[in-house]
This record gives structure tokens, sequence and C-alpha cells, in this order.
């Protein structure tokens, strides 16, 4: 009986930490709020660099006041040569998102446009829950963490999934 009941004790713990995913803690300071014309991407690609410390990314959402889709990302990330990692929309392999956050990087994603025509919008992901996944919205300009049911989260997810990659170029906090 002794020995069973650390095989039991071990084994619980091994199934409970495959289902815990902490939640990525991006400071209130690294966040970047959208402005007009919807600079979501820019946004969230700078609120990822501001929390790795990846000092070119600094202030990329004031230098580039447009939209930004997908490429318009990976080609600032090439120019910069900063290493990434990429999922394109229409991809809904989770392995990239769950990669990112065990990290402590949270992730670029994609949401699908509300109507054809509308464009998408651009978020970043900070935590992939067994039944709840939490946001950081560009548009919400108090800069709160928001959660939604794992079921609305891959209903709006298109796939795409951006992660930066550990960089020797980083600012000291």
């Amino acid at each position: 009986m002794m020995r069973i009941i650390p095989l039991l004790a071990g084994l619980f713990l091994w199934t409970s930490a495959g289902e815990v995913c902490a939640e990525v803690n991006i400071p209130m300071d690294c966040r970047v709020s959208n402005r007009p014309p919807g600079r979501c991407g820019w946004c969230a690609l700078e609120t990822l660099g501001r929390h790795q410390r990846i000092k070119s990314l600094f202030g990329l959402t004031d230098k580039n006041a447009r939209l930004a889709c997908p490429e318009d990302l990976k080609q600032v990330l090439a120019e910069r040569r900063i290493s990434y990692q990429l999922q394109e929309r229409g991809q809904f392999d989770t392995r990239i998102l769950l990669s990112a956050l065990e990290k402590n990087h949270g992730v670029v994603i994609g949401f699908r446009e509300l109507y054809p025509g509308a464009g998408g919008h651009i978020v970043t992901l900070v935590d992939l829950g067994t039944e709840e996944v939490r946001i950081i919205d560009p548009n919400d300009t108090d800069h709160r963490v928001r959660t939604m049911s794992r079921e609305r989260f891959f209903y709006w997810w298109d796939g795409f999934a951006l992660i930066l990659m550990d960089s020797p170029e980083v600012a000291s906090r």
C-alpha cells in the first residue's frame, strides 16, 4: 500500500500539469492601443516586441499609420532580421500557440472578419486554457485582458498565428 501512494501522487501531478497553462503576464506598459486607421496588427506585434524586449519593434505602431496584413508584419520582421514562426490563415494547429505560451511569449493571432469586406482583426493571445481563452485586444484602450470561451475563440480565430523567437537584441528594463 505504501508503494502505491507515491505512484498515485506522481500520476495525479503529471496529469494535472498537462492541463495547466499559465497566462502570459504582459505588463501594462508593454500593451499598445490601436489608432486610426486600424493599426491592430502593428499594435499586437509591438506589444509582443515590448514584452520580449526587442528594441527594434518599439515605436512600430507610430511609424506605420496604416492597416497591416500578415504579409506586412512578416516583411517588417524580415527587414529587421527578427526570427519568428508563422502559421498562415486557414491552418488551425494549436501547437504553435501552446509552444509560445509555454515560453511566456504570447502570440499575435488573427480573427476573421465580421462580414465579407469588413476586414479581419489582430489581437494578442496570452492564454489558451481548457475552457477559456484570454486575449489583449488593441481596440480596448483600458488594456485589460479579455476572456472568452474556447468555443467562441475557435469560431473567430482565422488560423493566423505569429510568434517571435528569442532575440539577442533586447532592451534592458
